[in-house]
């Protein structure tokens, strides 16, 4: 349904072969979608490989203050969490406040683009479904670090360090991002590279300081493997050559150009690591935050690559077509597709 409605969407611009215009139907069509996928996001019931493990975790907040409960989760996810389960709301509450946070960081991000519609559209497969619907956490920090990454320009960025600090507190992991949203200012302004680095060691100290030994143990000195990393890892780096091959054609300010460039090399350096190590978990929790690279890239394709409107048009339609392969071949062939169909919501029936 997603997919049919962006891909809607996108039809009078497939049509024309044109670029999009950047009108107020344009944004109020994208915000359309953003709302409706907020609600089927938010609403889900019983959707997701870590459903239950949510659930369980709601469960053991009813009976924590809220300063242990801070020592189950971050404090943005821990505090709706602990609001919601003391109320004896229930979990839909929770899901709600992250899919509506989660959406409208991708819609800010999206409305930013050449093609709103093409990129909402790439989101949908992977980072909206598999990611918001099954990774809660994870999803709405993507969310919130696209919201930053969409003006990203270099002249403000204390309010770039400010998204990335509010995406952690929903998954540390997200300030992973930050000395790569950060480091082009090393270019243009030493003292701001400088600072930068200092606020972003600063954050991580204060952040990760209390979870270091758990992250070291989770992800890498336990030898955990996670199903499907290749095939995550490997998603990016399409987008990741296309970013380097491409990069002075893809309309980005010399800013984004830098920083997606930086984007594309960690992420193309990820591939020989998950063929290599046994720790392919903590590879993969990288690689979901370069997940913001597949939405910068693809949709520019059409207007990088196309040397006339039908051309715009083919390329645009091959934009699409990748994305619903990317649906069927997870739906078909994906280990846990199982735990997202049939979709069950909490307003018209579990």
């Amino acid at each position: 349904m997603w997919m049919a409605a962006a891909f809607g969407y996108n039809r009078s611009v497939v049509v024309a072969g044109a670029r999009p215009r950047a009108d107020s139907r344009t944004a109020f069509g994208l915000y359309i979608l953003v709302i409706a996928t907020a609600l089927l996001v938010g609403l889900r019931f019983e959707i997701g490989a870590d459903w239950f493990n949510y659930l369980d975790n709601y469960n053991l907040v009813q009976f924590l203050t809220y300063g242990q409960a801070l020592q189950t989760f971050d404090v943005g996810y821990v505090t709706l969490v602990f609001v919601a389960s003391h109320l004896d709301a229930g979990m839909w509450p929770v899901n709600l406040a992250c899919g509506i946070i989660m959406m409208l960081g991708i819609g800010r991000f999206c409305s930013r683009q050449q093609n709103p519609a093409l990129t909402f559209l790439v989101a949908i497969p992977y980072l909206i479904i598999v990611v918001g619907m099954g990774y809660t956490r994870q999803g709405v920090a993507i969310g919130i670090v696209l919201a930053g990454l969409a003006d990203a320009d270099g002249r403000s960025p204390v309010k770039l360090i400010l998204f990335i600090l509010a995406a952690a507190l929903f998954h540390r992991t997200a300030l992973l991002v930050l000395p790569l949203a950060l480091a082009p200012l090393a270019r243009r302004n030493m003292l701001q590279a400088i600072l930068g680095a200092l606020v972003s060691l600063g954050l991580f100290a204060v952040l990760l300081s209390r979870s270091t030994d758990q992250l070291v143990a989770t992800y890498i000195t336990q030898d955990y493997e996670s199903g499907g990393a290749v095939v995550r890892v490997a998603m990016n780096i399409v987008p990741a050559m296309l970013a380097l091959l491409l990069r002075n054609r893809l309309g980005f300010n010399d800013y984004q150009r830098d920083m997606w460039s930086i984007f594309a090399l960690v992420a193309l350096a990820t591939l020989p690591l998950v063929l290599a190590t046994s720790f392919t978990t903590a590879i993969d929790r990288v690689a979901l935050f370069l997940i913001p690279l597949q939405l910068a890239i693809l949709p520019r394709l059409p207007y990088a690559l196309g040397s006339s409107r039908q051309n715009n048009a083919q390329l645009l339609l091959g934009v699409c077509g990748y994305s619903a392969a990317v649906q069927l071949v997870w739906l078909v062939f994906a280990t846990h597709a199982a735990y997202w169909v049939p979709y069950k919501n909490v307003v018209f029936g579990a």
